[in-house]
């Protein structure tokens, strides 16, 4: 299970809109400040992505939370939207290879192209066409898993409560 922690933005029966930033890992590694990719990470904002989420556990609006995915279900959906139109686009270039040459010799190349970019959209069209059944399926839906709980910490006197300080 994938998790992730986000913010209750509001609650519609057995559903919640949840928000979560995505983050970098770039924060906890160590060789930071001298990677590419950390400069690079630093040059862009943390997007913020909201999201409807399946709330079994009746959170409540400005609860935090904690979300999850299925492995699975997130797998076969990237091999869904990256990998069936890089396969339409191989297999329609092959196609166009084997065909154009009895077809309109001298023309290989071009039909190739033209084949491989046909096999592209008629997967991409495809895969546009059964994304909608897929997002109604309950497993390949994000639900709540648990409300993350702030816990008052008492210290000598002092009641902590989020960002409350209240002295006794």
């Amino acid at each position: 299970m994938l998790e992730e922690e986000g913010i209750v933005l509001s609650v519609n029966g057995d559903t919640a809109e949840v928000v979560a930033e995505t983050k970098s890992a770039c924060g906890s590694c160590s060789a930071r400040s001298g990677c590419g990719t950390s400069l690079l990470a630093s040059m862009f904002p943390q997007r913020k992505r909201s999201f409807l989420a399946a709330n079994p556990v009746s959170a409540q609006e400005g609860d935090r939370v904690v979300i999850g995915l299925d492995e699975s279900a997130m797998q076969i959906a990237s091999l869904l939207v990256y990998m069936a139109p890089l396969l339409g686009l191989i297999g329609g270039a092959i196609l166009g290879n084997w065909l154009m040459p009895s077809l309109l010799s001298g023309f290989t190349e071009i039909g190739s192209i033209a084949m491989g970019i046909a096999g592209f959209v008629l997967v991409l069209m495809t895969v546009r066409k059964i994304s909608p059944r897929l997002s109604g399926n309950s497993r390949y839906q994000a639900r709540i898993l648990r409300v993350l709980r702030i816990r008052p910490i008492s210290v000598e006197g002092i009641k902590l409560t989020g960002n409350q300080i209240d002295g006794k």
